[in-house]
Formats: structure tokens, sequence, C-alpha cells
């Protein structure tokens, strides 16, 4: 039994760790310095109230940026007249090659993502978001403005928030609720990092905001691992053609920098790229090493590291200003095939694509190779692969490829839509059946598509919208291996691989009792999640490349491409109907075309007609947050209608209008909501709204 005197001084502790957090006897220190703030027009001097890197930044924003103190305010919108600035963003994005591996990393913390409710943000080095990356509908409408394409996010256009305040100081940062000196963030927690390129410059800040407030440590360490990954791929990505150098420390029982560094130097003897390690191995700065002769700042020339990669021979580096020596092992990096033998495109064929796209050889799609990464050898455990996303993002295609890669090449892919097919006849779809069975049958019976994949695979597509009483049936052949034709007696036995594929989400089908929990976990043993074309920052490098193939399947001759007002429409668009719509967009622009140039009225009416509503639903969104839930703290003498309308305007206006969804949220019926609604003189006004 445990001793009272212990339990005591487990709650001493634990009441210590919250005084260290929230201040003694409760007190909610950051917000009570952020009131003074509001009531004075003066940031908090010293660090008695607030860490110190929250008030060194309130005082930024008083006294440097002119912010209002106490005040909410939406972040601005950079435009520019001559042209779009979050698209040029995203250009020097692409050709950093931040934006393609982006879309690798995103897909491969999917998981981890969804289960902290965060947004993922990509902004430039200035702090101007030029991706929003799984944010949807965990993040609060008001969450979602902040972070539309175009938004600024410094420190002198939104105050102190995880990127911009990262993007002003070039380091990591993270702020919780109050610390944060607009209003509009108090509900947040922000994080932000600098990414940076092999030669030391920031190229990109990653950021993430989130409406649980608790998370904003959870974030920082998430991003700082994020960070490595990129910059890592980012190196990798540049180590071609010359010498890449791994330091190591000699000499001494322990090494005397975190992990391995990293030296590229380029054919002709020119240091190209450095990480962090590197630099702090050496005691040196980027600036004095990259673009330096590798014979000046490191003591070695191409003959020297020529002959110690032949020979497998560590080499020691000149350190002039340590005695400690270090070593480094010397690896060759060849010319990377597609750099050598790519052909270079005409000037026409290049405009296609936006500037950065194309100038590398053959663009790969990084998300569906890492999904193909993710399933090698799956298929030869007899794993079974759910795919998951949203309908038109190429989860057919994904399962073609991995048929075409895998052990079964040889044998048959069979693809049945259970959604396509009426319920009555899905069961002898699947299974088969025999002759004269029932009314309208085939004399000959026929075989079901389990019979026909047999040695094959079979592509179950919208496996969501299969009946319940087919469930325990399809669950039981897939424990069996056994498929018993409808009026038959006998097993059929078949060796089939089972692929799913579902745009909607089970595991919430399998909590409202609509879908088989023991079906799902027998379907799900690993899950490959392809995103919407709107969350992935490599969009316009896909759509260049699809244009290039829907230009050849319909035999085009003209070198066509896109005027630079397209592709920002193109970057802009939600594509609620994600590849599926890009590719019939895209054949529409090359049968229509009047010329060279494809311009904004060549693109199909209903295409600009989604991308203008979309514009107007996120502009009336930012309205109805800002009046519902923006809190006038100086009200007083609110009665419990007033809030129990306020409860209800904001349930409208959460869902669009949408009554069902509006009284679930309210946790009322439908006739219990209409009742309210005419009490307080309120209309739904229902927008019907392109599934995103």
């Amino acid at each position: 039994m445990r001793s009272p005197l212990l339990d005591r001084a487990a709650a001493s502790v634990a009441a210590l760790h919250v005084a260290e957090e929230t201040g003694f006897y409760g007190v909610d220190r950051p917000g009570v310095a952020w009131d003074w703030m509001k009531q004075t027009g003066q940031a908090p001097a010293g660090a008695d109230w607030v860490r110190p890197q929250v008030a060194e930044a309130w005082a930024r924003c008083v006294d440097d940026h002119a912010l209002p103190p106490g005040a909410e305010f939406a972040p601005r919108q950079r435009r520019s007249e001559t042209g779009s600035l979050e698209l040029d963003a995203w250009r020097r994005n692409s050709l950093d090659g931040v934006a393609g591996r982006l879309s690798a990393l995103v897909y491969d913390l999917r998981t981890l993502l969804d289960e902290t409710n965060v947004a993922l943000l990509l902004a430039d080095p200035a702090g101007v978001v030029v991706q929003l990356l799984d944010s949807g509908s965990r993040i609060t409408a008001s969450g979602a403005q902040m972070g539309r394409i175009g938004a600024d996010w410094s420190e002198a256009s939104l105050g102190n928030n995880g990127v911009g305040t990262a993007s002003l100081l070039r380091e990591p940062i993270a702020f919780d609720g109050k610390e944060h000196f607009n209003g509009a963030l108090h509900r947040f927690a922000t994080a932000g990092c600098p990414v940076s390129a092999p030669d030391g410059s920031v190229c990109a800040i990653l950021g993430m905001i989130s409406d649980r407030r608790d998370t904003a440590k959870l974030a920082l360490g998430f991003l700082e691992i994020a960070r490595r990954l990129l910059e890592a791929s980012l190196f990798d990505r540049l180590a071609a053609d010359g010498y890449l150098l791994r330091l190591h420390a000699v000499g001494e029982a322990a090494p005397r920098f975190a992990g391995e560094g990293r030296v590229f130097i380029a054919a002709d003897g020119v240091i190209r790229g450095a990480d962090h390690a590197a630099v702090e191995a050496l005691g040196s700065t980027f600036s004095a090493l990259v673009g330096q002769r590798a014979a000046t700042a490191l003591g070695v020339d191409p003959p020297a590291l020529i002959a110690a990669h032949e020979s497998a021979r560590v080499i020691a580096l000149s350190v002039s200003h340590d005695a400690r020596p270090i070593a480094a092992e010397v690896h060759r990096c060849p010319k990377r095939e597609s750099e050598a033998t790519a052909p270079r495109r005409g000037a026409g064929r290049a405009d296609a694509a936006p500037c950065g796209i194309g100038a590398e050889g053959d663009w790969s799609d990084s998300v569906l190779e890492a999904a193909l990464r993710k399933a090698s050898g799956l298929q030869e455990r007899n794993i079974p692969i759910l795919i998951t996303g949203e309908s038109g993002v190429g989860k057919d295609y994904l399962v073609r490829r991995l048929h075409a890669g895998g052990p079964r090449k040889d044998r048959p892919l069979v693809a049945i839509n259970c959604a396509a097919i009426p319920r009555e006849l899905i069961e002898s779809e699947l299974f088969g059946y025999e002759g004269g069975s029932f009314t309208g049958a085939r004399a000959k019976g026929k075989a079901g598509k389990f019979v026909e994949a047999d040695k094959g695979i079979l592509f179950l597509d919208e496996i969501g919208d299969m009946a319940a009483d087919l469930q325990a049936t399809l669950l039981r052949v897939l424990d069996s291996n056994e498929v018993v034709p409808i009026g038959s007696s006998k097993p059929i036995r078949v060796d089939v691989r089972v692929v799913a594929a579902t745009n909607r989400s089970l595991q919430e089908m399998v909590q409202k009792g609509t879908f088989r929990r023991d079906l799902y976990y027998r379907l799900n043993g690993v899950q490959l999640w392809l995103p919407p074309l709107r969350e992935r920052p490599d969009r316009l490098a896909l759509l260049a490349q699809l244009f290039r193939l829907e230009s050849e399947a319909l035999g085009s001759t003209d070198d066509l491409r896109f005027s630079d007002e397209v592709w920002r429409n193109f970057f802009k668009h939600p594509w609620p109907g994600n590849i599926r719509e890009a590719r019939n967009v895209l054949r529409s622009c090359i049968a229509v075309a009047k010329g060279p140039v494809i311009e904004i009225d060549d693109l199909p009416i209903d295409f600009m007609q989604e991308l203008d509503f979309d514009q107007r639903v996120n502009d009336s969104e930012a309205q109805d947050v800002s009046l519902v839930e923006g809190v006038i703290e100086s009200e007083t003498g609110f009665d419990l209608s007033d809030w129990e309308a306020r409860a209800v305007r904001h349930a409208l206006a959460s869902s669009k209008g949408n009554i069902a969804k509006a009284a679930r949220s309210l946790g009322i019926t439908r006739a219990t909501l209409y009742h309210k609604m005419a009490r307080y003189g309120l209309r739904s006004d229902r927008r019907i709204v392109s599934k995103r």
C-alpha cells in the first residue's frame, strides 16, 4: 500500500512543476503580463513574468515594429503588382530542393501529424507562407486563415510567433498561448525552425501551429528532427561530381562534436557545401569555408583527395586554430546520370513549367517514390496494404505501380469498385456463382473476382462503401483463403494478395459501428496515404510533368507554355478533384489554346469559378470567425441566452450553414437547433462547398 507521505510528496512536486509553468497560486504569468501591456501600452521589462525571449520579442513588437499592444490582427497578404511573391518564394524553394523533399517528409511523418493535431507551414526566409500542410478541419477556421498562402508571418506583421521570430533570429523558437504579442494567436502554440542550405544560407522556415497549447515544446522537437532530415537531403542533392569528406575527431576518447560532419568539395577543388556538424568540428563559419579553395581552407588539394580515395586512406585536415587534428574519409561522388545525359529542352518547352522545374533532368514524384519504398517487400511477406486519400489523388495508379514492381507482376491485377456495384450484385461479383443459382444467372455460372485474381492481386477500391453483411463474408475469405460461390457448397482455394483503398476515414466508421473493427485490422497491415494535390509543396512540378504527359498523349507538337498568371492560379487553386481534375484541366488547355502561351482565358470556366468561390468562402470564414470567436473582454451583463446565441452562431459559422453538422457540434437535435435559430433570429446561410 502506497504511503500517504509519498502521495503528498508527489503532489508537492506536481504543484512546483505547475508553478514553474504558470506561476505560484495559479497565476497565469504570461497572461497577466500581456494584460498589463494591453493597459499600459508598454512591454514588461525583465523576465519576472515571461521568458527572456518573450520579453525581448514584445519589446521589438512595440519599439521596432510599432504594433498595437493588446490587439488582435490578422497577417498581411503579401502581393505584388508585377507578380506573385508567394509563387516566387515557391520557385526559390523548388530550386533549393525544399518543396519536393518536404512532400516526402510530410508523407513519412503523416501519422505523427495526425496524432498531435498540428498544421505544418513552409515559409520563405522572410516568413511569407508558401505552403500549408495537413490542417483542414483539425485547426479552427481562424488558424486556417493565418496559414493561407501568401500570409506574412514575419514578426513585423503578425507579432512574435514561431515562424516569424525564427525568420528574424535565424534560430529555432516556440511560443505558447499568451506568450504571443498578437491576441489572435492566444488560442495556439506556434514553433519555427530555419532550414539551412549546404552553403549556410537560410532557404526556408519550417513552422507548426496547433490548437493544443501544450504542444509548443513537442512541436519544436519535431521541427528540429524535420530540419535535420531536410538539410541532410539537401546536402545529398548537392554531393555530385566531387569529393565528400566525412570528418572525425582523432586522439580523443570522446568525439568533439555531435554527429558526423560532412564537407563537399567539387571536382575543381572549391568547397561547395558543409553541414553544421562540420562547421562546429572545424571551429569555423560557413562564409570562411564555402566558396573557398580546399587547399587554402583545409590544406588538401584535388590530387591529395584523389589519392586518398583510391587508397581508401584517411587524411588529416589542417586546422591551425586547434592542436587537435581532424581526420576525414574521402569518398568520390560521381556526376549524376540525369545531369550528364538529360537532353536540353527547347526554350518554349522549358517555359511550360515554372522556373526551377525540369532543370535537373527528369522529374520524379517524391511522394509516390516514398510510398513505393514503404511498400517494398510487403507483398512478398503477405502483409495487407490499405491506401487512403481523397478521391482523385492517384490510388489506382499507385496500385498499378505496386503490381508492376512486385513479385506478382506476371500475374493478374483485378480491380473492383465497391461503391460502383449495386449491393445486390457485389457478392456475386466478388465470390462468383453456380449456374442457375438465382434468376438471371448464367447457365454456366461465373467465376468471381477472387478466382480471377488467383496467384495475383485483388484491388478493392472504395472499401468503406461495402455493406456490413458482406464485410463479414470478406473477413472469412481473407482468413481462410477459401471462396464459396453463391449456390455452391464446395469451397475454392485461392491465393490472392488484397490491396484495399478508401477516401473515407475507416477509423471513424469503426467508432460509429458502420465498419467492422476486425476487418479494419485485417486490411490495415500497412497504411499508405496519398496527400491531396493542394497540400503538396511540389504540386506545380507535378502539374508540369502531367502537362508534358498529356501533351504527348494528345500528340501535340506545339511548344505550349503557361503564362505566369496561369501558374499563380494553379498555385492558389484548391483542386478539390485532385490529380483527376488536373488532368482534365490540362487536356482542356491543350485543346483550346489559341497560341503558344496559354492564358487565363484558355482555362475552363468552372475551374475559375472554383477558385473564385474558394476565395469568397475563405473571406467569409474570416469574417464569421472574427464576429463569433472574437471575445470582447470589456463586455459585461451577458446572461445565459446571450452566450447560447453566440454558441449557435459559432456552430453555424464553423459548419458553413450545415444544420446537421452544427447540431452535432452543439450536441442537440436538428429540431432543437431550428427552434433556437428562430428564437434568436438566425438563419442558415448554407453554401454548397466542394469537398476538400
